[in-house]
């Protein structure tokens, strides 16, 4: 009777066990469903509004290539036109520093040249190249965003102080999408300089943690923040080939801050 008695408590236990795994992960995927919704309608509405924009480009472009004048002042107004669009359409991304100081730096530019009254075919083409670079940043920047949402990876970054002091900060989860120089902001004290007319990238680390580069006077020799990426096909550390604000993380990706010294020549 007794054997019986456990036998059934146990039954019992495991039996709720169970149903409480089951309910647990029908949540949990119910949850991923609702996550995978999201980002899908996410990334419908970004699509339709970089196709809308890309269009109005599109005509604009093909205007220009075909202009006939030597004064591409009456183009003017359909760029500016198109740099309000933008505003518009995506100002949620204008809270983003380096997508707003560009996008300030694009209006600047245009009222300038349009206040010359004369405006030269390779003008015109800069201001028109200047704004499809912050365009195509953008729309990239709203997806990497929509997918973040629901998605999260594991990062990992090392911080060497060059006086035999370094730091990890092992398997961070950050949002799909995020760039090395959020990290390092997350993680860090951290002060930099940024450069609009920089690219890609627009980033240049100041200090971490109140490490702070030098430049000698001479101009011949300081010392400066560098970042490095682990390469897992070669085994070795490659010095990173963009800003730090152009590079996104990968999945479990290993990245370190070098305080280092460098000379010319």
């Amino acid at each position: 009777m007794l054997s019986i008695i456990v036998w059934a408590s146990l039954a019992s236990a495991l039996a709720g066990f169970y149903y409480l795994q089951n309910k647990n992960s029908a949540e949990q995927l119910k949850s991923a469903q609702s996550s995978l919704n999201e980002v899908a309608s996410n990334n419908d509405e970004a699509i339709n509004k970089y196709d809308l924009l890309l269009s109005e480009y599109g005509s604009l472009y093909g205007n220009y290539t075909y202009f006939s004048g030597s004064n591409y002042v009456s183009l003017m107004p359909t760029l500016g036109g198109l740099i309000t669009d933008f505003g518009e359409n995506y100002t949620n991304l204008l809270a983003q520093e380096d997508i707003n100081r560009t996008y300030v730096q694009l209006s600047s530019d245009y009222e300038a040249l349009l206040s010359g009254g004369n405006v030269t075919e390779t003008q015109f083409g800069g201001l028109l190249n200047e704004y499809y670079d912050l365009f195509s940043l953008s729309a990239l920047r709203e997806q990497e965003l929509s997918i973040s949402e629901a998605t999260t990876l594991p990062a990992n970054i090392e911080v060497n102080y060059g006086n035999g002091t370094v730091e990890w900060f092992n398997e961070t989860d950050v949002p799909a999408g995020y760039t090395l120089f959020g990290l390092t902001q997350n993680l860090t004290l951290t002060t930099y300089s940024y450069y609009a007319l920089d690219e890609p990238g627009h980033v240049l680390i100041d200090s971490i943690n109140n490490v702070t580069s030098y430049t000698d006077p001479s101009y011949a020799w300081g010392y400066s923040w560098i970042w490095y990426y682990w390469n897992n096909n070669g085994k070795n550390w490659v010095s990173g080939p963009v800003g730090c604000d152009a590079w996104l993380l990968e999945n479990g990706g290993i990245y370190r801050w070098n305080y280092e010294r460098w000379s010319y020549p």
